[in-house]
Parts: structure tokens; sequence; C-alpha cells
């Protein structure tokens, strides 16, 4: 999903079908989406290429759009890191073996990349409800992220677990309840759909 290779080890444990799935494995749609104009287009395609959060200017100049979260997204960008880390606890405190010797995010460079992984989803879902596009992801993006996923063998429970405890603890600190609070929600909703498919794909593979 992003440059920090998500569930992989150093660059040179990376097979080479890990290295060329990499680059597909862009989720986010918003920078090709027809329902958006070329500004707002170029908007998303320049931010998710610098992996940064949405500017001042640029929130302004997406609020105007149906459903979007545009102001809700301004408030909730600057507790990012903070989301990530509670939903990181939380989720060591429900699955501690996660990180032991045997589990699924050992040893520590894995861990290290789930937690930039989340990071990156939430941004991902960000932009998607400050577009007001729910189906924000790119389906081709996602298949390469799912290939990518079951190549470095991500614990895709724990990811699910991860992104759900982070959608609770936006829920929870921001105004949730207001109409463009829907929206961040389902954008949630929407990743995490993706993900759970991952797990149905593999698991009818391995039934084949």
């Amino acid at each position: 999903m992003n440059d920090s290779k998500p569930g992989s080890g150093p660059p040179a444990s990376l097979s080479v079908r890990a290295l060329a799935l990499i680059p597909k494995a862009r989720i986010l749609g918003l920078p090709g989406d027809p329902r958006l104009s070329a500004a707002q287009r170029n908007i998303f395609a320049e931010a998710d290429e610098r992996r940064r959060h949405l500017l001042p200017h640029e929130l302004d100049h997406l609020s105007g759009n149906p459903h979007s979260a545009a102001r809700l997204v301004g408030a909730l960008q600057p507790e990012a890191e903070a989301l990530v880390a509670r939903a990181r606890s939380q989720l060591l405190d429900k699955q501690p073996e996660l990180i032991q010797p045997g589990g699924g995010l050992y040893p520590p460079f894995r861990a290290a990349a789930c937690w930039r992984d989340l990071w990156q989803f939430l941004r991902c879902v960000l932009y998607g409800a400050a577009s007001g596009i729910v189906d924000f992801t790119s389906p081709r993006g996602v298949q390469a992220l799912e290939l990518l996923y079951q190549e470095l063998h991500v614990p895709l429970g724990a990811m699910v677990c991860g992104l759900e405890l982070l959608k609770q603890n936006t829920i929870m600190v921001g105004p949730i309840h207001q109409p463009t609070g829907e929206t961040v929600v389902a954008c949630f909703d929407h990743l995490i759909g993706s993900l759970r498919g991952f797990r149905a794909t593999q698991k009818q593979e391995r039934l084949t």
C-alpha cells in the first residue's frame, strides 16, 4: 500500500513477487475517480504521492461536495498519530502473542510495518470522507494489496481488528453523530469490508 512495505521485513528479505506488487498496491482510487473534478483529482493525487494529510485550502475546496466531511476531517487529521497509537495498544492488549516469537507481527520490523499501514489506512479513509465518496478505493490497488499481504504473510485478522479499533477510537474523538460523521464511518466500513474480503478469498483458496 505504501513505500514502507506493509508487513514486510528489510528490503533484502523481500521476494521478487513482493517487490513487483508494492508499487501496484496503492488502494486510493480518488485520483482517477470521474465523480470528482480534475482539480479535486489532482488534490488527491498529489497528497497521496506525498503520503500526507490534506491541507486546509484543499479541505475548503472539497467541502462543497455532497456528503463531504472535509471540516470534520480537518479536526481528525491532527489526532491521527494518537488514534493509531491507541489502536496499537488496544490490539496488543487483546492479542499480546502477535509480537512474541512465532507471532504474526514478530520480529519487530513486522509490527512496525503494521502500525505504519494503520496510519496509511486512516489517511486514505479521511481522504474518502473529505471527498464525500465512500467507495474511495481502487479495485486494482486493493487486489494488489491482497496479493502482497498474502505474499508477506500479513496477519489479516490483526489488521482487521486494528482497523475496527481505529474506527471506534475515531468515533470517540470526533463529532461522528453529525451527518458528515456518517461519511467517516461509512469509509471505515468500506475499507474494513475490503480487508475482510481478503480473508474470504484465502479461505476459499485453502479449500480448493
